[in-house]
């Protein structure tokens, strides 16, 4: 969620001016080989470098490549959003009003660059109500929910998500939300975000987007979220909406919004971030309003779960913290009912029968012990930058592609997914 040195780096020679960022830039050349394998993090920071290493008349080897991943970049995003538009119309002629999110509204309003910011997928939000109508229009247009099939997704499971993956025939993909945040899925919970939205065009179809106080909100707390692949994009996303909006933001409305969805615990580390590691303009006030917010004593191991890389147990503290959460919310207090209620909501977010879970249980077990084998028998700390320097060697297999491609897969495949 937050930068790794050479991440930061590489975020500075994207964003800032002048000498700032052509120093960061030699700086991360001097950490980073550009030909090597790089964390998906940095690589979708790259196009954006790109920009601003050109606009400062960079003269470089390493440009022919960038410019190269920029194109490949717009290109890409230029098709993704033809999939957007599509979506949109078939929604529309149903009668569904919808709002996109994330990526499609913070390259056209803040970024304004099809190539800047990669894309792979994309994000429509529906009203509540208007879940299961919207389902049926996709389904119907050859759009298909992945990796379950289309009768497992009741409103039992629904209720527990605020979106779903779906793809077409062409892999395309976009996630269907019928919540704008991940961890607020209760009744009424979006009528303020849709209620001050902002106008926003794809193509020729008119949608709605979050304004620029919920849409940093909203960058935030999921950019502050753990995830296997570095988020660090949030970073560049935040501060672009900044600069691009800083006189828009509300801050008295962020403050609100966070609050009333307990949020202010995520969001008072990522502005704090933002400010002391990038200078981002972060009013003072605001910092000390949200810290003076009352945060329960789940609501934090919550957020500790949800802001953690996964350890030892994988998600299940994460599943069992976001139970205790909505239980709090909810106003349940009797532990014996916490207890009971967990396998439920564990078989329903996961979307597994009985007998899956009882597999599901023993295959993450096994997955578990692999994975404390291999942090006992196998060193974290090897440094391989010499060999990689010196003679250009680079494995074929290292251990997590070994574990990951091969081991687990295994295991899986034998004892039940």
């Amino acid at each position: 969620m937050f930068a790794t040195r050479e991440q930061k780096l590489l975020l500075q020679a994207a964003l800032l001016q002048g000498e700032s960022a052509l120093k960061a830039w030699q700086n991360w050349k001097a950490h980073v080989n550009l030909e090597q394998e790089l964390d998906m993090g940095s690589y979708r920071l790259l196009p954006l470098v790109y920009h601003n290493l050109r606009a400062l008349g960079v003269d470089d080897p390493s440009m022919s490549k960038l410019r190269g991943i920029y194109r490949k970049e717009w290109y890409k995003t230029q098709m993704l959003f033809h999939s957007i538009a599509e979506v949109l119309r078939l929604l529309h002629a149903a009668g569904i009003e919808t709002m996109i999110l994330k990526g499609a509204p913070l390259t056209l309003l803040y970024y304004k660059d099809y190539g800047l910011r990669p894309m792979s997928d994309f994000d429509v939000l529906v009203p509540t109500a208007k879940r299961g109508a919207a389902i049926d229009v996709l389904t119907q247009a050859g759009w298909h929910p992945i990796l379950v099939p289309l009768e497992k997704l009741t409103d039992a499971v629904l209720d527990f998500r605020h979106a779903w993956g779906f793809e077409n025939a062409h892999q395309r993909q976009f996630d269907l939300h019928w919540h704008v945040l991940s961890d607020w899925c209760y009744p009424n919970a979006d009528n303020d975000f849709w209620a001050d939205t902002i106008p926003v065009q794809v193509a020729d179809v008119q949608t709605r987007t979050l304004n620029p106080t919920d849409q940093l909100l909203h960058v935030c707390v999921h950019g502050v979220t753990w995830n296997p692949v570095p988020p660090v994009r949030w970073i560049a996303d935040a501060l672009v909406i900044l600069n691009e909006s800083h006189s828009e933001v509300e801050w008295s409305r962020l403050i609100s919004q966070a609050e009333k969805r307990r949020l202010t615990f995520p969001l008072r580390h990522a502005l704090t971030y933002l400010r002391d590691s990038f200078g981002a303009a972060i009013p003072s006030h605001v910092l000390t309003e949200i810290s003076k917010v009352h945060v329960s004593d789940v609501e934090r191991k919550f957020y500790n779960a949800a802001m953690s890389k996964q350890a030892l147990l994988g998600r299940l503290p994460y599943h069992w913290h976001r139970h205790l959460f909505d239980l709090e919310v909810t106003r349940e207090t009797n532990w014996a009912q916490k207890l009971i209620s967990f396998p439920r909501y564990l078989q329903r977010y996961i979307v597994k029968g009985r007998w899956q879970m009882l597999t599901w249980a023993i295959s993450t077990t096994i997955v578990t012990i692999g994975k404390a084998v291999r942090g006992r028998i196998y060193p974290e700390d090897v440094d391989d930058s010499l060999a990689r320097a010196d003679w250009n060697w680079k494995p074929d297999y290292d251990v997590d592609r070994f574990f990951d491609d091969y081991f687990l897969p295994e295991i899986r495949k034998r004892y039940g997914k």
